[in-house]
């Protein structure tokens, strides 16, 4: 079964209350913090503000940095956003699709209400990604440039997200 997550921001004057967007597949953190890494290096050239902007834009049916526009959906109302994912789009009984969701807004305090495993907020200052269990307890923070993907050893800390970077830095 596939983990359902939340990625966002929260505001500097309002660290816990968080803006984000859903994702519907894959969003573990060893499949979430190296692709959301490989868009921010690909698709908005290392700006983290790109990478939020790029990712607040709708909801997502998954990230894939791999995404072309040559891929297509069999879902009506989806569509490929290239470097970044495929869109999630509900198509409404009649086959119409239906209006773009507005952002999710929510206080870390109630994450255990909504229905993810996981929360990623990034961080436009510091271009890291702090991860959030299902209850909005903080488990670790990473810098998106220790999650490009690259040799399974270098980013062997990415699959164990009860790890910070500064342990799995020691620990290599």
């Amino acid at each position: 079964m596939s983990s359902h997550c939340y990625v966002g921001v929260t505001e500097p004057d309002r660290p816990r209350l968080a803006h984000a967007r859903f994702v519907l597949c894959d969003g573990h953190p060893s499949v979430i913090l190296p692709s959301l890494a490989a868009i921010w290096a690909g698709h908005a050239h290392y700006d983290t503000r790109a990478l939020i902007t790029a990712i607040l834009a709708c909801d997502w049916e998954y990230l894939d940095p791999d995404i072309t526009a040559a891929t297509h959906s069999g879902f009506a109302g989806q569509h490929t956003v290239p470097g970044v994912g495929m869109t999630l789009a509900l198509t409404c009984a009649d086959g119409t699709v239906d209006v773009l969701e507005p952002l999710t807004v929510f206080p870390l305090s109630h994450a255990q209400h909504l229905d993810v495993a996981w929360i990623y907020l990034l961080d436009p200052d510091t271009a890291t990604v702090a991860v959030h269990t299902d209850d909005g307890s903080l488990i670790a923070c990473y810098p998106l440039s220790g999650c490009l993907p690259g040799p399974a050893a270098a980013n062997r800390c990415m699959a164990e997200p009860g790890r910070t970077a500064a342990t799995a830095g020691a620990a290599r």
